[in-house]
């Protein structure tokens, strides 16, 4: 009983569909503008920064914190196995 209906909905929707008539000239003019532009001024290159000694010092503090937090974890496992 629904197949009827959907056929029905499918063929409305084909039917409003009409093709799309392109111009290329646009098409071409506007990509000679956008590479006109785009040779005008180039995309920078991103450089990559150096850290600063703050992000460093971060970097191994966090480290050794992950480090101690894992063996005080691992510690009180022993501990409490020895119990």
């Amino acid at each position: 009983m629904l197949l009827p209906i959907m056929a029905k909905k499918k063929a409305k929707k084909k039917v409003s569909q009409t093709p799309v008539q392109k111009n290329t000239n646009v098409d071409t003019e506007l990509q000679k503008e956008v590479i006109r532009q785009l040779d005008k001024r180039p995309i920078p290159k991103v450089e990559k920064k150096q850290k600063s000694k703050f992000q460093v010092w971060t970097w191994i503090m966090s480290i050794f914190m992950v480090v101690v937090m894992a063996g005080s974890v691992i510690y009180a496992a022993i501990a409490a196995i020895g119990h």
